[in-house]
């Protein structure tokens, strides 16, 4: 009984179908909306795949994303026109191409591993100011004084400011000396200063400093043990910002200089902590709190090619300090070379692994890592960066142990592979300003 009555409906709905009361082709076209969702997806893939916003040397390079760029762009005026059939047909070889991963032409190297063993921490240890003095590390030699500050302000806005003293792997100060700034009120505007005159330097028994002046322009850069700050001042405005330190990060956790990239080796450390700041603009005075990184990087020299002259050869490069309330640290990613250094409830330790996801190009990301602590989820999301240096700000959320922590503020430099210098060595290496001829004040 059942079966005789299902046939004639079977038949019924084949007949209704077949004379176009219901076509065919209703099920099968997508709507305008659905194309026009499916285009945002695939746009952010392409936008990911343009920037390298993810790690090439797991996945690959996406070969055809320029050709897909442009599908989407067809779609989108195919679209426009009506013409969802065609629309759906550029949008469907756009997916394709971005789905067709190469393994970047890396030769062969063996990258340091420093997070092979995480218990183990090696040499490891809280910079000294003989540390913060040194002009080389295991020969090699001294790139440069780096300092950035990410808070928010009495007023609402985000703010940013970074200063650095370059020798570039010299032995030698290389010009010019830069102080930049911005803020999440118009963050796409960064007001830089470039100096081109010899600082002084101060050398004590527990700090050092680099002093700088233009005109009515002046930049103090002080790095002590814990304590780094800045103080620039021009006509107009004044910028102070003071970080204290706990711990170092150390490349390749000090036991030897990093392998990062063929030819390229690197040591040094990193250090971040909390930090505030003072901005006064045209006579309003902004008070800030947040985070700061301070920079003690070595490479280059006689041993190989400087970092950033390998990263644009090779890339991809993810350098995350970052800071909450709960937790604070660093994550390095660059080809085969992955190392990372945290310092949670006032102890130092290593992940055993990190991933670094993609969100939206060239604005947010995530990492999750394994951590003796518990696992560590951490979320970016950048509003600032300096496109020439490829270096981005931003805040921070997260969880560890699955409990939330406390938001924070974070930095990002990510170099593609091909990209450009936008710091490059100075005359092959040779540096610019004798050592001699720095003015020190003992």
């Amino acid at each position: 009984m059942t079966t005789s009555f299902k046939k004639p409906r079977l038949v019924l709905v084949a007949l209704l179908l077949g004379v176009g009361i219901f076509p065919l082709q209703s099920f099968a076209e997508p709507s305008k909306d659905a194309i026009a969702s499916r285009a945002q997806v695939l746009q952010n893939r392409s936008d990911i795949a343009t920037t390298q916003w993810y790690d090439i040397n797991e996945k690959g390079v996406l070969l055809g994303a320029p050709q897909a760029a442009g599908f989407l762009r067809d779609a989108q005026a195919a679209t426009a026109s009506g013409d969802l059939k065609g629309a759906t047909a550029l949008l469907d070889k756009a997916d394709a191409l971005l789905s067709q991963y190469t393994k970047p032409d890396l030769p062969p190297y063996q990258a340091s591993t420093p997070m092979k063993n995480p218990t183990d921490l090696g040499k490891v240890h809280k910079a000294t100011i003989a540390d913060i003095k040194q002009m080389s590390f295991f020969d090699v030699p001294r790139w440069n004084y780096w300092f950035n500050f990410v808070g928010t302000g009495s007023d609402g806005n985000k703010y940013m400011a970074y200063a650095y003293v370059n020798h570039h792997g010299t032995g030698k100060i290389v010009l010019p000396i830069v102080f930049a700034m911005s803020s999440s009120a118009n963050p796409t505007k960064i007001d830089k200063v470039n100096f081109n005159t010899l600082p002084v330097f101060k050398e004590e028994k527990d700090r050092i400093s680099y002093t700088v002046i233009e005109g009515d322009k002046s930049l103090i850069y002080t790095v002590a043990d814990g304590n780094v700050s800045i103080a620039y001042k021009d006509a107009t405005r004044s910028v102070t910002a003071a970080a204290t330190t706990k711990y170092s990060f150390w490349y390749n956790k000090n036991v030897d200089y990093a392998l990062i990239l063929p030819g390229a080796p690197m040591a040094g450390f990193e250090e971040t902590g909390k930090a505030e700041a003072t901005f006064i603009l045209d006579g309003k005075k902004i008070t800030a709190k947040g985070f700061a990184e301070s920079e003690n990087l070595f490479c280059g020299g006689a041993k190989g090619a400087d970092y950033r002259t390998a990263l644009i050869k090779y890339g991809n490069e993810w350098w995350v300090p970052f800071r909450t309330e709960g937790a604070e640290g660093i994550f390095v990613m660059t080809g085969s070379y992955k190392d990372a250094g945290l310092y949670i409830g006032g102890k130092y330790m290593i992940p055993s692994s990190f991933t670094v996801t993609p969100i939206e190009a060239n604005k947010s990301f995530r990492i999750d890592a394994n951590t003796p602590a518990g696992p560590l989820s951490l979320t970016f999301s950048m509003w600032g960066w300096d496109p020439l240096l490829y270096e981005h700000w931003g805040t921070v959320e997260g969880t560890l142990a699955g409990k939330k922590l406390g938001s924070g503020y974070s930095w990002l430099e990510h170099i593609p592979q091909g990209g450009q210098n936008g710091s490059p060595p100075v005359d092959g290496r040779k540096g610019s300003h004798p050592a001699k001829q720095i003015t020190s004040i003992n």
